[in-house]
């Protein structure tokens, strides 16, 4: 594995240390480079399907099913509102 030197402000220092501390327990030198690296290969992974497109990332596919007893017309306004509120 190979050594980076990478500059990091005092903020972004802090986030990582947060992120080391709950996902690792502690925020040692050990915890903040895993965080670091595990957001590297997410950037990497993510970088390859974004370029490989749609032919290496399947889309989700959903299907809608609703159940053959009819909404009560009572009940149409309160569900519609509900469902499209502004």
């Amino acid at each position: 594995m190979a050594d980076l030197d990478i500059y990091v402000d005092d903020k972004l220092l802090e986030e990582i240390s947060k992120l080391a501390i709950e996902h690792y327990g502690d925020d040692s030198e050990a915890s903040r480079g895993h965080v670091v690296e595990t957001a590297l290969e997410m950037r990497i992974l993510w970088s390859r399907s974004v370029k490989g497109g749609p032919q290496e990332t399947v889309e989700a596919v959903t299907k809608w099913e609703f159940s053959q007893s009819p909404v009560p017309k009572e009940n149409d306004g309160i569900i519609r509102d509900w469902l499209f509120r502004r």
